[in-house]
């Protein structure tokens, strides 16, 4: 938990590190805005039978939902009937602010006492994306503008229905002041109560009108922000990256006269300009969130800090959302994620990887899932597929599975407004059960029970994907999206699921002194000289090293780099990149197409790649085909007569290479690619328990040891597991019946798309 700030500290914490466009914060000053009163014997923490709990329960205030004659009675039911432990409240700035000097606080306030009545827990949201419209009204500028240089008005939304939606621009001092005003306001009103416990400082971290709301939106509609202050603080931003005006030049090849011509990007075109504007973007947003910490903090210091994220880079884009989930996660001390595998039709493997992928921006903090889709997904007339008690079980042990110790469904009650209405809702909209929330009782009793050996597990990789957030940057700067690069880790995750591993997703400065046995390093284009050298050691030490095409094609500035890969990899890794040849079509054409093909054409076609080692298998290209000229590497892959995969042994470790976008291929749906992965990480990593058709894993500690098998597929699945030796029966915690390990197998019937879970004696 953060120390408490001083005022020194806030001021220079925030001011320092935001510059010129967020100084001079005078919210600070005068008793309107002095820290609250409220002393830390005020300050109660949980009933003392929850401290120690699995966090488990569910989103239920957020106005006009639920009507308030039924509030009291339905925080009743989760506290008693269902023993949930926690409630969520996602209260609009704009809802309860409605004039310049007047907060209503009537609601949450009766809301809390009903928690505090009940015992449970509160995690309160810090809602500023739904700005008040006194304060657009008296400040008109302050408004988002995107890259057509169009303002962005006050509305409401789908999911903001009170309004006020996307807020308005924090690079401006009246938004700063006012908004910094209502979260202090509303934490002195919460903090005191007994119930409450966390503060859910950011809802969904993004710059909020990058989602747009409207299905007319082209692309320059859902750039931000190209307001005045905002390109003032992006200036002030490249004054001290490049510290000179000729150095920014240089760098972008241009020949500004002053900094105050300088204009962010608007237009595709070159590439530097955008990864820095981007860069700047995903900076200011990480200085957003210390904005509402320390605003928190500078009222309540002793409540937890949580916030969640809804896209998951690299699985998912980061430069429309302009954030870095692993910076984020820095200035809090709880961090979670969005999950709503039904309305996003996520397979489970892809539903696993984003869980992963939060637990490694939590970089050994605590994550939850902080919410999971309750009900059908809903917008409009369009609904998804409900969620079934067999999704609720799953995704409660893949949580567990995955080391998150929270989870907390969205919503407790079917929505009432808005798009989302008549979805979402573990119950239906008079209250009544359903079985999804009887479901969520019973898998909620059995995670505590089991929570002694919950507690302390995490898993602990052997196996890491690299992400350098300026490779995906720069796939947005060449093509507008960023699918070539999302496509490539989802693939190799895919392949890593299917080895029964579990992954760590890392960032360069994580790899210096790791302990990691196998790093893959997808879609990685920019060849950094530190990075490059880091790699190197990596293998040297023994490591186990997968690179794909294109690796290093261009370096720090965007200049398209004359050896491929570069700074001495290509004689350390004895391969060197000829020219690639770009695949027209990730679809394979009809044959009647092909033959209008001219034959030295058809290598743009999704070439198939044929591998002699590790092992034998093909594939399909994707993306780019590249030939190489081997130097002292071994040929392991041809396509079209050219040798297009090598490996090196280097020191200790190895080196393969692969010259197509593997990952993307894998996405695509060639399982060659699956193979070709397993057989290079299981000669290294071997899982510790696996099997073929159902995807097992294993949580140990001394407390006891449970295994969960997952079954992804679309049919019933009886699976013969090895176990390590010293297991010798288990207990199916759902059935209760005891199976005995005959010669360290043991066979588990796990239904489609469901899940065993067993405890190991």
């Amino acid at each position: 938990m953060s120390h408490p700030f001083s005022r020194r500290e806030f001021l220079s914490d925030t001011i320092g590190s935001v510059g010129v466009s967020w100084g001079g914060l005078r919210i600070f000053a005068g008793p309107a805005l002095a820290a609250s009163e409220t002393t830390s014997q005020q300050v109660k923490s949980a009933p003392a039978d929850q401290k120690d709990q699995f966090v488990y329960g569910a989103a239920y205030f957020r106005p006009p939902n639920p009507p308030r004659s039924e509030r009291r009675e339905m925080l009743r039911e989760i506290a008693q009937k269902y023993k949930f432990n926690i409630i969520r409240i996602y209260l609009a700035w704009v809802y309860c602010n409605p004039e310049r000097d007047r907060f209503d606080f009537s609601e949450l306030e009766e809301v809390m006492r009903y928690c505090d009545e009940f015992g449970l827990r509160v995690l309160m949201g810090v809602i500023i994306e739904e700005a008040p419209y006194w304060l657009e009204q008296a400040h008109p500028e302050t408004r988002f503008v995107d890259a057509k240089g169009r303002a962005q008005r006050l509305a409401d939304s789908g999911n903001n229905v009170s309004g006020g939606w996307p807020g308005l621009c924090l690079d401006w001092e009246p938004v700063q002041q006012a908004a910094a005003r209502f979260i202090r306001e509303m934490v002195k009103i919460v903090s005191p109560h007994s119930s409450m416990y966390a503060y859910d400082c950011w809802n969904e971290p993004h710059i909020e009108p990058a989602w747009p709301r409207n299905i007319w939106a082209t692309p320059q509609d859902v750039l931000f922000c190209y307001c005045e202050k905002t390109i003032a603080a992006f200036r002030d931003w490249l004054k001290r990256k490049y510290g000179s005006l000729e150095r920014l030049n240089e760098a972008w090849v241009r020949r500004y006269p002053d900094w105050a011509v300088i204009d962010p990007p608007r237009a595709m075109g070159t590439y530097l300009d955008w990864i820095d504007w981007r860069r700047f973007i995903i900076d200011r947003s990480t200085r957003m969130m210390r904005f509402r910490v320390n605003n928190v903090r500078a009222v309540d210091t002793h409540h937890m800090l949580e916030s969640h994220a809804a896209t998951h880079a690299p699985l998912d884009p980061i430069a429309l959302s302009g954030i870095n989930a692993w910076r984020l996660a820095e200035v809090v001390e709880n961090w979670g994620l969005s999950l709503f595998p039904r309305w996003g039709n996520l397979s489970v493997f892809e539903g696993a990887a984003k869980v992963e992928v939060t637990r490694s921006n939590a970089a050994g903090k605590p994550f939850w899932m902080t919410e999971l889709q309750g009900g059908h997904g809903n917008s409009g007339l369009k609904r998804s597929p409900k969620m079934r008690p067999r999704d609720i079980r799953l995704w409660n042990w893949m949580a567990v599975a995955g080391g998150a110790k929270g989870l907390i469904y969205w919503a407790y009650l079917t929505e009432a407004t808005g798009t989302e209405a008549s979805g979402f809702g573990l119950v239906v909209r008079d209250g009544s059960a359903t079985e999804r929330v009887i479901e969520a009782a019973e898998d909620n009793r059995l995670i505590q029970a089991n929570w002694d050996i919950i507690r302390d597990y995490q898993p602990k990789p052997q196996v890491a994907i690299l992400f350098d957030q300026d490779n995906a940057l720069l796939a947005y700067a060449m093509s507008g999206d960023e699918d070539v690069s999302t496509q490539s880790f989802r693939g190799y995750y895919k392949a890593l699921w299917h080895s029964d591993l579990w992954v760590d997703f890392i960032e360069p400065a994580s790899l210096s002194g790791s302990q990691y046995k196998i790093v893959i390093a997808p879609w990685h284009l920019i060849g950094k000289k530190e990075t490059c050298n880091q790699l190197r050691h990596f293998v040297e030490q023994g490591g186990t090293l997968i690179l794909e095409t294109a690796f290093g094609m261009f370096d720090e500035k965007c200049v398209f780099n004359p050896v491929i890969p570069p700074h001495g990899l290509a004689e350390a890794f004895g391969y060197q990149e000829e020219e690639s040849y770009f695949l027209s079509s990730p679809t394979q054409p009809e044959a009647s197409v092909l033959q209008q093909v001219a034959p030295t054409d058809r290598i743009y076609y999704e070439p198939e790649i044929e591998f002699s080692a590790p092992i034998a298998t093909s594939l399909k290209g994707h993306t780019f085909l590249t030939p190489i000229s081997i130097r002292t590497a071994k040929p392991i892959a041809k396509s079209c007569g050219f040798v297009v995969g090598a490996t090196r042994k280097l020191g200790e470790g190895q080196v393969y290479y692969i010259g197509t976008n593997l990952g993307a291929s894998i996405t695509a749906g060639h399982d060659g690619g699956i193979d070709l992965v397993k057989a290079i990480v299981t000669n290294v990593v071997l899982p510790p328990v696996t099997a073929e058709k159902v995807r097992p894993r294993l949580i140990t500690s001394p407390k006891g040891n449970l295994l969960i098998v997952f079954n992804d597929t679309t049919e019933d699945q009886i699976a013969a597991i090895k176990l390590p030796s010293q297991y010798h029966r288990a207990t199916d915690l759902y059935t209760g019946q005891e199976r005995q390990v005959e010669r360290n197998v043991i066979r588990v019937s796990v239904p489609y798309q469901d899940v065993a879970v067993l405890k190991l004696e």
